[in-house]
């Protein structure tokens, strides 16, 4: 497989995507993979592939090792894991929690899941049944795309606030709006946001669990990309600043983390999911019919967890154990290594840049928005989804901001995770070549001249 000229051959790419029976209106993430994936084999052209939003970064083998997979298999490999955790990850996952949020949350309260999509799926269970008439999920928007799709497994209804057009003061004002309605049950986001990479202040924050506290609507927070907001340092343990959550200012409230972006642990599919000590005392009769239980934290671990996979392997958990555990000693930095998407962020920002793309999503309330896991872009004169397919002809891969929630609907989301230093000319080189046939009407007809003719610039 080697790079290709570009554009690809239209035709052939038309065959294919006809093939799929995918509506080239409504590609999720994974048809989009899958398009690709078809597109490189019949081709045999290599992508730069920028649609899916999963780790590729080394994992660190000594914290799995010596936390005891091997000892896992071999002393538990005919139990099964009980349902809340092994009492060694529930120590350690309180213990990280301390150290890098700065949370008393106790080991109780600290449950594995099969991933953090786990977790937020059955928060948003309990957040959308606990009383009747408040089966709506808020959501700051964009978001990530499946836990919409999870909103509407579970029957419950949704509701959306585009967070770039509300920030500060007006984003508390706006939420408070849809909480007065009644209808809300849960708030959700993420915090860096997938994918616009914005971060909550702590001043919204504190608004938000203010409010939640105040309309008895229960916070589900994804920190997936914890730490991973490089203009602060979070990468010492039990040294301030602490990554900013909601949960410091609202008793209601599931924060989900996720091993699978900052650990690079996404094959063992585990995530925490921390809940309110509050939970363990909160009773909540509609709970009932569907969870077997009124009391919120036994019916996450025994009408959640229990019901749906009986808990997370053990050869994950220890994995984590050993992973945490280094963390929370300080011999494990995982804020450093996630510094390198943080680089590819602001190398590929340049590019793309270069050849008349900007950035969609460029400001978070006043300060450059930082380099992370996704950076968004858009093209003068096309939409998002006339941008996707016209770069699948030259070799680039993203998802549409539409697809995310987003009210953007002239950009696309671009994942930096798989774009190596390696790969760098080949973006630029592609991006000439788009902006070629794709001249922006601004441009004179000389620069359009040039442009053409010379290849990179």
């Amino acid at each position: 497989m080697d790079a290709g000229a570009v554009p690809f051959d239209r035709s052939r790419i038309g065959r294919i995507l006809d093939s799929t029976g995918f509506d080239p209106a409504n590609l999720s993430i994974r048809e989009t993979n899958r398009l690709v994936t078809l597109i490189e084999q019949e081709l045999n052209v290599r992508f730069v592939r920028m649609e899916f939003g999963v780790p590729n970064l080394p994992y660190d083998p000594i914290g799995v090792e010596t936390a005891g997979r091997i000892e896992a298999e071999r002393q538990a490999s005919a139990q099964y894991p009980p349902f809340d955790g092994i009492p060694e990850l529930k120590r350690e996952a309180s213990r990280f929690i301390a150290n890098f949020l700065d949370l008393d949350i106790p080991p109780e309260c600290c449950v594995p899941t099969v991933g953090s999509m786990q977790g937020g799926f059955i928060a948003q269970a309990i957040a959308g049944y606990r009383l009747p008439g408040r089966d709506t999920i808020l959501y700051l928007h964009p978001t990530f795309p499946v836990s919409m799709r999870q909103t509407r497994f579970l029957g419950l209804g949704l509701d959306s606030i585009e967070t770039a057009d509300f920030r500060g003061p007006a984003l508390l004002a706006e939420v408070e709006r849809k909480l007065s309605g009644g209808r809300i049950g849960g708030l959700l986001y993420s915090s860096p946001n997938n994918p616009s990479w914005i971060a909550l202040k702590e001043e919204e924050l504190r608004g938000l669990g203010e409010l939640c506290t105040r309309h008895d609507v229960l916070a589900i927070e994804d920190l997936a990309y914890l730490c991973m907001d490089f203009r602060q340092d979070y990468s010492i343990p039990g040294r301030p600043p602490f990554q900013p959550t909601i949960a410091r200012y609202t008793d209601r409230y599931f924060v989900l983390i996720s091993s699978s972006k900052i650990f690079s642990f996404a094959g063992a599919r585990i995530g925490i999911a921390a809940f309110s000590p509050a939970f363990l005392k909160m009773s909540a009769p509609a709970l009932v019919p569907r969870f077997g239980t009124a009391n919120v934290g036994h019916a996450f671990v025994h009408g959640g967890v229990y019901c749906t996979t009986s808990g997370v392997p053990q050869s994950s958990q220890w994995g984590l154990v050993g992973l945490m555990r280094k963390a929370n000693a300080g011999e494990l930095d995982f804020v450093a290594a996630t510094r390198e998407y943080g680089r590819r962020a602001a190398t590929l920002k340049a590019i793309f840049r270069r050849h008349g793309f900007r950035l969609v999503y460029d400001n978070d309330l006043g300060e450059p928005l930082a380099d992370g896991f996704y950076f968004t872009f858009a093209y003068p004169g096309m939409s998002g989804q006339q941008l996707m397919l016209a770069l699948l002809h030259y070799g680039l891969s993203a998802i549409t901001l539409e697809s995310t929630g987003s009210r953007r609907g002239e950009g696309l989301r671009a994942c930096v995770s798989f774009v190596d230093a390696a790969q760098f000319p080949l973006v630029e080189e592609r991006l000439a070549c788009f902006r070629r046939d794709h001249p922006l009407p601004e441009e004179p007809a000389a620069a359009r001249s040039a442009r053409s003719g010379g290849g990179v610039q």
